[in-house]
């Protein structure tokens, strides 16, 4: 650091190259004389071009010797510090002009000796004067590339039509009407352009890793849910075989009550004809006794009555308590109903394991609809004078002629379109769009800033909005210039998600699930003025809030039935 320092001590401000021939204005400043004096040469007074004190006549300069003596000790010091550097690496570039044996890296190469040199070598190029022009650029091996094979011209141009490098030359003989730019012009747009692709790469990365964190948090969730499920389940299914178990022994129990009183009662039956059994034994007994007997009058005085002789009924059936038939028929219609059931839930499952193996979208855009999604309104103060709303302030269509509406400020006119009512100045967002029976539309975000009375404004991120649209069956994001998609057809369920902080804009076809189109590094904020920044930046004023932006809509103008109207549609989710 301190030698870089000390080297900045020996560069002229004017060249921002070493010294040559330096001298002082009396202002104390220095310069190499041909620096100042060329300087000086262009300007209408004689003025410093550090501290810009004025000199009424050009100032008679002298080589300050002093420094000069200086200079050449540094010069000296830095070629001793060359020397003894250390060995190049493999991948530097050798001067062309050390001896073999004590080869030092490139400081420079020269685009016109097509040549490198290191920095003791590189010194005629800033000290002779036939060799200032030359062009120095940092070290490269190939410097035969840089030259044109035909012409044996440095290559210096670019050619847009051909995408070609091209020497002076060629611009003139094949290429005289094509467009051509330098290369450093062609170098520092491909440059920019390779920091939006990075940029753009960037993005996509961090939705992805967005997308991977959504799809792992949603594994987790589902699998807590399945755990949960499965307890839920599980107890219903324990709690009805329980109920089973327990209406199975209670019919068991009151059949085998039944089954005892019928035995108490054919046991009293059996003791009661018992009982009758002995009496009527000793009747028999009797009568055979008086049967047996000579004596007649005995006979007639001790006969007993016939009618007198017990014939008590005891009526006694065994009848079956439960028709086998009847429980097996019960319990027939038991299984068929669970068995419906079952197989009802058993499909429910298999159906939306199916759905999700058939919509590869759906971890991405399930988890914005399900995240993001809200609900929107059209604004009518702001909806061109030919626009019809609905009542409800979810459809627009074009009527064709304009209303007898106040102009206000918020109003659009010429542009025929609409904005939503909610206004949003950070987080993320998701709504859904019907375009179906709509020739011609566009849809998307803008800059609540936006103009809304000019008569000729497109609707590119330039003038803040960020919109696609189709045109007769072609349908294209609208950049500068226009980016033409290729859908295989005109989407008519259009998903437009938002990120506020991450500056992205993207497009979904939701019928077929598929990412339509993304705008990224959007600048919502709107730029300052040049005073305003300033004064924010010395801090008298806070900084200001985010820019709000808000959902747009233009209906095709072709259609004039309700049921073609464009409309803002609840999200499925």
């Amino acid at each position: 650091m301190a030698s870089a320092n000390a080297e900045d001590n020996f560069l002229c401000s004017i060249c921002l190259d070493i010294f040559n021939e330096p001298v002082s204005t009396p202002c104390g400043h220095n310069y190499c004389k041909p620096c100042i004096t060329g300087y000086w040469a262009t300007q209408d007074s004689s003025q410093c071009p550090l501290c810009k004190e004025e000199f009424q006549t050009t100032p008679d300069l002298h080589v300050n010797t002093e420094f000069r003596d200086m200079l050449e000790l540094f010069k000296k010091r830095r070629c001793a510090a060359d020397v003894r550097s250390s060995p190049p690496g493999p991948a530097d570039v050798l001067c062309d002009l050390c001896h073999v044996t004590a080869k030092r890296s490139a400081l420079k190469s020269c685009l016109v000796c097509l040549a490198s040199y290191c920095s003791g070598h590189l010194k005629p190029h800033h000290s002779v004067q036939a060799l200032k022009w030359h062009k120095l650029v940092n070290p490269v091996k190939t410097l035969g590339d840089r030259m044109c094979k035909k012409h044996n011209k440095v290559i210096e141009f670019f050619c847009k039509q051909d995408q070609s490098c091209v020497c002076v030359l060629c611009l003139k003989d094949h290429h005289e009407m094509h467009e051509a730019v330098s290369l450093e012009e062609e170098l520092k747009e491909r440059k920019t352009k390779l920091k939006s692709a990075k940029r753009e790469v960037n993005s996509t990365l961090a939705e992805r890793h967005h997308t991977i964190q959504g799809i792992q948090s949603s594994m987790m969730q589902s699998r807590a849910e399945l755990e949960r499920t499965k307890v839920e389940t599980g107890k219903a299914l324990d709690a009805l075989v329980a109920l089973i178990v327990s209406k199975k022994m209670m019919l068991m129990e009151l059949l085998e009550g039944k089954q005892r009183a019928a035995e108490q009662q054919a046991e009293t039956v059996v003791r009661q004809l018992q009982l009758e059994i002995v009496e009527n034994n000793l009747r028999l007994a009797e009568l055979e006794e008086l049967s047996k007997s000579d004596d007649d009058f005995k006979l007639l005085k001790d006969l007993p009555p016939v009618s007198s002789s017990p014939n008590t009924r005891h009526p006694f059936s065994v009848r079956s308590l439960l028709q086998v038939e009847t429980v097996r028929s019960a319990m027939a219609k038991m299984e068929e109903v669970l068995n419906e059931q079952m197989e009802s839930i058993t499909r429910e499952i298999y159906h939306e394991e199916q759905r999700r193996t058939e919509n590869p979208f759906d971890d991405e855009l399930g988890i914005i609809q399900v995240q993001h999604a809200i609900n929107l309104t059209l604004d009518p103060n702001t909806a061109h004078p030919s626009l019809i709303l609905s009542e409800d302030g979810t459809q627009v269509r074009d009527g064709g002629e304009r209303r007898n509406i106040p102009d206000i400020p918020t109003r659009f006119d010429p542009l025929h379109v609409v904005l939503g009512e909610e206004g949003f100045s950070s987080g993320k967002f998701y709504y859904e769009v019907q375009l179906e029976g709509q020739t011609t539309w566009e849809i998307g975000v803008v800059r609540e800033s936006i103009n809304r009375k000019c008569i000729d404004l497109p609707l590119t991120p330039e003038n803040g909005c960020w919109t696609l649209g189709c045109y007769w069956g072609r349908c294209q994001a609208n950049t500068n210039p226009p980016a033409v998609l290729t859908p295989s057809k005109v989407p008519e369920r259009v998903g437009v998600f938002v990120d506020y902080e991450g500056g992205l804009v993207s497009f979904y076809d939701v019928d077929v699930r598929a990412l339509i189109y993304t705008f990224t590094g959007c600048a919502f904020t709107a730029g300052r003025p040049f005073l305003r920044s300033v004064l924010t930046f010395r801090g008298y004023v806070g900084m200001p809030a985010n820019t709000k932006i808000r959902p747009l809509f233009r209906p095709s103008a072709e259609q004039e039935s309700d049921t073609a109207a464009l409309r803002i549609i609840p999200v499925r989710r």
